[in-house]
């Protein structure tokens, strides 16, 4: 697949991480309550954003030359920093935070610790990302047997995690259950797997297993909710729903259906500074939230996305290229 940026490509990457504010700026209602329901229900449909993002990444990853030794360290010594400075510099200020409140030395080298596996905030991804970077060349050899590997991989790791988080109510660090390779593997798979594989379902199949995966989203998320509380992320359905999507969107027939015009374009430029923009969200969400006199979840959104994409575009506008470069804006 030829890596030259295609709109079609960066109007998912666009529509995933406004998903990805979405999500974070998601507050729930009691789901007893219509707006409960109502807004836990929308929120379902965002489930599929850091699948979309690991799948286009393994898509175009998918068909790199790393066949000998020097073609693999080539790859990694080009890639991994582009995406670990970045988180490092975002995840400094967490780091200093932590470190003001803690007096005790074996906690300050946890800190540090934390801080070199990107453990502070929403940076797993950066973690997470790193180790599929360094398995490409294995899962592109092996496409044909990991990828039935992959989805058993995948449930049986988001059953451990559902079980342990809301039946046990054991509260896990983002980092342990969403960092970790084996969470999100089929998805990342799935884009390796269809980058030099021939598309071998319909678009109607892509649909119903969206359609059903949704339901049974809405469904277990119910359940969850009621019996053990929160339930709105990662869960087994949520998985069968963004499988679905992911066959939808990488299918040629849905690219060949996309239409640029001023709103999608729009979008697609968003795509085009998601890594920035998914860097600092969560720091210009605190500044909204701030601000806000009472919560709205949709004017929150809005505005997180907003702001986060202007000060991008005036950081590459004012800041030097290197600059902007380290900071994940480029």
């Amino acid at each position: 697949m030829n890596s030259s940026r295609i709109e079609y490509f960066d109007f998912l990457r666009g529509i995933a991480i406004i998903m990805v504010v979405g999500i974070h700026t998601f507050v729930a209602y009691p789901i007893d309550t219509p707006l409960g329901v109502c807004s836990a229900f929308f929120r379902q449909v965002l489930n599929c954003a850091v699948p979309i993002f690991l799948s286009l990444s393994g898509f175009f990853l998918g068909t790199k030359s790393l066949n000998c030794w020097d073609e693999k360290c080539r790859f990694w010594k080009k890639q991994i920093p582009k995406v670990y400075i970045p988180a490092l510099i975002w995840s400094f200020p967490y780091f200093i935070q932590n470190v003001i409140q803690v007096q005790v030395g074996d906690i300050l080298i946890k800190q540090v610790v934390a801080l070199l596996v990107c453990a502070f905030s929403i940076y797993y991804f950066i973690a997470l990302i790193v180790q599929y970077y360094f398995l490409l060349p294995m899962l592109q050899k092996y496409k044909h047997v990991m990828m039935p590997i992959s989805v058993v991989v995948s449930f049986f790791s988001i059953l451990l995690i559902t079980y342990i988080s809301s039946v046990q109510g054991i509260q896990l660090p983002l980092i342990v259950y969403a960092g970790p390779f084996t969470t999100w593997f089929v998805f990342f798979m799935l884009g390796v797997y269809y980058s030099s594989s021939k598309i071998n379902y319909t678009i109607k199949q892509a649909v119903s297993i969206i359609v059903f995966g949704f339901a049974l989203e809405c469904i277990e998320t119910y359940w969850l909710n009621t019996n053990y509380g929160g339930g709105y992320g990662i869960k087994i359905s949520a998985f069968i729903y963004s499988i679905g999507v992911i066959m939808l969107i990488i299918s040629p027939k849905a690219k060949t259906a996309y239409k640029s015009n001023k709103i999608t374009s729009l979008i697609a430029y968003i795509g085009n500074i998601s890594f920035g923009v998914y860097l600092i969200h969560c720091f210009v969400i605190k500044g909204v939230n701030y601000i806000l006199p009472e919560y709205n979840w949709a004017l929150s959104w809005l505005l997180v996305v907003i702001i986060t994409s202007t000060v991008i575009i005036a950081a590459r506008k004012i800041l030097p290229h290197g600059l902007n470069k380290y900071l994940g804006f480029s």
